[in-house]
């Protein structure tokens, strides 16, 4: 089969064959550090003309109390919005943080015209499953407590949103919360197997930034065992009630091990009656979202997508 990447992506790709890939035999504080240092080469010049404030969220995780790091990010000339986004950002539970993914949420935040909450979830293998859920469900519980601090009205919509990890985060906590009102997914991974059947794990999963040597890293530092994969609340995927949850938007990458991830996911969330729109970026690969500085084009479509998706709500 004929794999053809788009303008974005064929020299990203041709890029990361100079450099190389993800080191994962190096100390993890030097693959976190060389992530943000990408991260912050490819962000782009988006003039963010909001505001930004840092709050911190109150949890409790086996008894012992901590804070949760958010950045709650508003539009300019904020008076009222009528939307929510709790963004979770990815990097296979593993690295990644809110500064990753800054840019991004700046420009769904201005561009959107609605109030962004970009989380700094726990990672592992510090804090390894289920804690980042629990931070998650905390944050979205505090987001539906305080809509009319956050967004200046008792009757905003509040839906979350993520890539990758994050937006695996994203659908799980849909399944732990109720009452959110939409839910925005980015080349999700839904499924934790580490021996994944998917056709595009197959047919994608060696030479497109995110392998499957990379993916069973990432599981082996996020999970307590790999029988943890069985668990629905990091395989939303194996849930067995698809019924009661929001309207979903699937951002697919064509060029991506987990593309069949949000295909199988979109079929099940519709066979429980929930409204989707899952969209296909033909050519483009996982991971544009930390990068919409290169990846101009894909953010720009993305963008429009999530505003268009959010305006019809």
């Amino acid at each position: 089969m004929e794999i053809k990447l788009d303008s974005e992506s064929e020299p990203f790709i041709e890029y990361l064959k100079k450099v190389g890939p993800v080191d994962i035999t190096q100390p993890l504080d030097t693959i976190r550090l060389y992530n943000e240092i990408g991260a912050e080469k490819l962000k782009g010049k988006f003039p963010f003309r909001g505001t930004k404030e840092e709050a911190f969220i109150s949890s409790v995780d086996n008894f012992t109390q901590y804070d949760i790091p958010v950045t709650v990010l508003k539009p300019p000339q904020h008076k009222i919005c009528k939307h929510i986004v709790i963004f979770f950002h990815g990097g296979g539970f593993t690295f990644g943080s809110r500064n990753t993914h800054m840019k991004f949420t700046e420009m769904i935040c201005q561009l959107c015209d609605c109030v962004v909450v970009n989380v700094e979830y726990r990672l592992s293998p510090e804090h390894k499953f289920p804690a980042c859920y629990v931070d998650a469900e905390t944050v979205v519980r505090w987001c539906l407590d305080n809509k009319k601090k956050l967004s200046g009205s008792d009757s905003a919509l509040v839906g979350v949103a993520g890539d990758s990890a994050g937006a695996n985060i994203s659908a799980s906590v849909c399944h732990l919360v109720k009452g959110l009102d939409f839910q925005i997914l980015i080349y999700p991974s839904l499924d934790m197997s580490p021996n994944s059947k998917y056709p595009s794990y197959l047919t994608y999963g060696e030479s497109f930034m995110l392998t499957k040597e990379l993916m069973l890293w990432f599981a082996n530092n996020f999970l307590n065992s790999l029988k943890d994969a069985e668990d629905p609340l990091c395989s939303p995927m194996k849930r067995n009630c698809f019924t009661g949850l929001p309207p979903a938007l699937f951002i697919v990458s064509e060029i991506d091990p987990l593309a069949d991830h949000s295909r199988e996911y979109n079929r099940k969330l519709k066979s429980g009656g929930v409204k989707t729109q899952l969209v296909l970026l033909k050519g483009t690969i996982h991971g544009f979202a930390a990068m919409p500085g290169h990846f101009k084009k894909t953010t720009d479509k993305s963008l429009k997508l999530i505003s268009t998706f959010l305006s019809r709500l």
